[in-house]
């Protein structure tokens, strides 16, 4: 499971790669550094946490099933098309998807395509339920509820109920569309022809003052792909959703939706008992 768990370390923040430069009139090749060479780089670290806390490796592991790879078309009024890749998990014992809003919504293009991807590589169409997403720099609507076509029981995560008081926080998602296979090797979700995919893991410390606010602690992410993915607590708990990321000169923050209570569950109540 270590070993498993190890690859989910992510490492650096932003991946490195550059054209050859002319400096001083001579040509200076600097070397590409492959993105998932990055993710690799944090094998390391997580596995050193890993095996200091045991138990965040099992609760870890225990939720992988649970967590998705969302992936939305997108078609222009000019034709184009672009495929937006997100994150989500499985609720309500696989009745429902919890992913980000943010990527529905857009200006001069409309949806025509979305399904999701599981680990064990299973593909399935989704139909919207539910949206919520505001552009308020202070709102904490970025959500949205989705639905199997074909309706199906699995695992799914387990909702707290009430705040979180802890300080660290764990995230299970695909950024960039990346995740494990099941030799452990970092790998393009959707190139993958058999065999699992399992989300990339991240922990991360909130911020007590402004809760909606993570930095890295084990690893870093960059921030395309890993909308939607689920923020668990120490118990494997969802207690929330990220969401988007901000850059100061010297800090990087990751927001987040907090808490679970910022869902409407009122509305997954009345979509359970219809």
């Amino acid at each position: 499971m270590i070993h498993k768990l190890g690859l989910l370390g992510v490492f650096i923040l932003i991946a490195c790669s550059s054209n050859a430069s002319k400096q001083d009139g001579m040509e200076q090749q600097r070397p590409l550094i492959e993105i998932s060479d990055l993710y690799a780089a944090g094998h390391e670290q997580l596995e050193l946490a890993l095996q200091a806390d045991p138990a965040v490796g099992k609760m870890l592991d225990s939720n992988l099933a649970a967590t998705l790879l969302i992936n939305l078309t997108i078609e222009y009024e000019d034709g184009e098309k672009e495929r937006v890749q997100q994150s989500g998990s499985f609720i309500n014992n696989g009745e429902y998807i919890l992913t980000a809003g943010h990527g529905f919504f857009v200006d001069s293009g409309k949806l025509i395509d979305l399904e999701a991807q599981t680990i064990s590589l299973q593909k399935l169409a989704l139909n919207v339920v539910s949206l919520g997403y505001s552009k308020d720099e202070f709102s904490k609507q970025d959500w949205a509820i989705l639905q199997p076509v074909e309706l199906r029981r699995t695992k799914s995560l387990e909702l707290l109920p009430a705040g979180y008081s802890g300080k660290d926080v764990y995230i299970l998602g695909f950024p960039g569309g990346m995740g494990l296979n099941d030799s452990s090797r970092i790998v393009h979700a959707l190139e993958m022809d058999e065999g699992s995919v399992y989300p990339l893991a991240v922990i991360c410390e909130r911020s007590l003052t402004r809760p909606g606010i993570l930095t890295p602690k084990v690893g870093a992410i960059p921030v395309q792909g890993m909308s939607g993915a689920p923020i668990l607590s120490e118990n494997g708990k969802l207690i929330g959703l990220f969401s988007s990321i901000s850059r100061t000169r010297s800090v990087a923050g990751w927001h987040y939706i907090f808490h679970m209570s910022d869902i409407p569950f009122k509305t997954l109540d009345s979509l359970s008992i219809n």
